[in-house]
């Protein structure tokens, strides 16, 4: 799943001149928040989508991380501050409001 992934990263981002271990650490990163938002115990197929549009988001940003809005000559610039509607509702879906043990375990 992990090379997978990191295939899948480097066809979305065509020509990119970061190297495979950067990639594979935002992946990782990524990952992580997705689980974490998502409570979940591992990817699944939606999930997996939004790890990777969540990644080509991160590579974009590097190096202007925290930016708001710049301008240049009448040209702007601004940056989304949250995580895109489409890749929201995959996470939303995906979402595990508590974790639930088995019944045959006890509670002590």
């Amino acid at each position: 799943m992990i090379e997978t992934l990191l295939k899948r990263l480097k066809a979305r981002l065509d020509e990119n001149e970061l190297s495979d271990g950067k990639l594979q650490a935002i992946i990782d990163d990524v990952t992580l928040e997705v689980l974490a938002d998502t409570n979940q115990p591992e990817l699944n197929a939606q999930l997996e989508s939004a790890v990777i549009s969540m990644s080509v988001i991160a590579v974009n940003r590097l190096g202007t991380e925290g930016l708001a809005s710049e301008g240049y000559s009448g040209v702007s610039t601004s940056y989304l501050d949250d995580v895109p509607p489409r890749v929201a509702s995959i996470l939303n879906a995906n979402r595990r409001l508590g974790v639930w043990e088995d019944e045959d375990e006890s509670i002590t």
